[in-house]
């Protein structure tokens, strides 16, 4: 007997009420309300894996980031958030090198916050951007997205799910539209308990 809320979408095995349940979130997905969602023709979920790239040149960019071992923060802000009280009064130790009086380093130009982060030891100021990496590729949504709820602590940066049109594939939607129409259906091997 299947479990209630049982889908191939999370694991359970192919039986004719979690085969149902796959044709309503294909048919919800791909010809029903769900289309309105993504307004994509023909769509296929697609998980996507954000990687970041640092090492870009800064007179290419304006998105900074300053690296220290495995870490990185985006702004100085966030750095600041994640100091310890010691290196906060370091930070604005360096903000009034040189200056009669004391400046506190979030009030510094971002400029001059950047500067100062990046002539910190073991630390690096550079360029950065990101790109989304193709990871899999589902029938449904509701399979992308319990493979990214699987899956995430694996991916540090993040997934998302990224909804393609699968317009020209003719094989892949002769095979949607089979299923959909009833002309592809389940049927249980035999002498298997369905």
């Amino acid at each position: 007997m299947t479990k209630p809320n049982a889908s191939i979408a999370t694991g359970a095995q192919l039986t004719p009420e979690t085969f149902a349940d796959f044709i309503t979130r294909l048919r919800h997905d791909v010809e029903g309300d769900g289309v309105d969602e993504h307004c994509t023709a023909d769509a296929l979920f697609v998980v996507q894996a954000r990687r970041i790239i640092t090492g870009i040149d800064t007179d290419y960019t304006d998105q900074l980031v300053v690296c220290c071992e495995d870490s990185m923060w985006f702004s100085p802000q966030e750095y600041w958030d994640d100091c310890d009280e010691e290196t906060r009064e370091e930070l604005n130790r360096l903000a009034s090198d040189g200056e009669d009086e004391a400046i506190l380093f979030l009030e510094l130009a971002a400029a001059d916050q950047w500067e100062i982060l990046g002539e910190r030891e073991d630390h690096t100021v550079t360029g950065w951007d990101d790109r989304w990496d193709y990871v899999n590729a589902h029938f449904t949504n509701a399979a992308a997205e319990a493979f990214v709820q699987r899956k995430k602590h694996d991916y540090r940066n993040g997934l998302r799910v990224y909804v393609d049109s699968q317009c020209y594939c003719w094989e892949f939607n002769a095979i949607v539209k089979a299923l959909l129409s009833g002309e592809l259906t389940f049927k249980p091997k035999e002498g298997v308990e369905a």
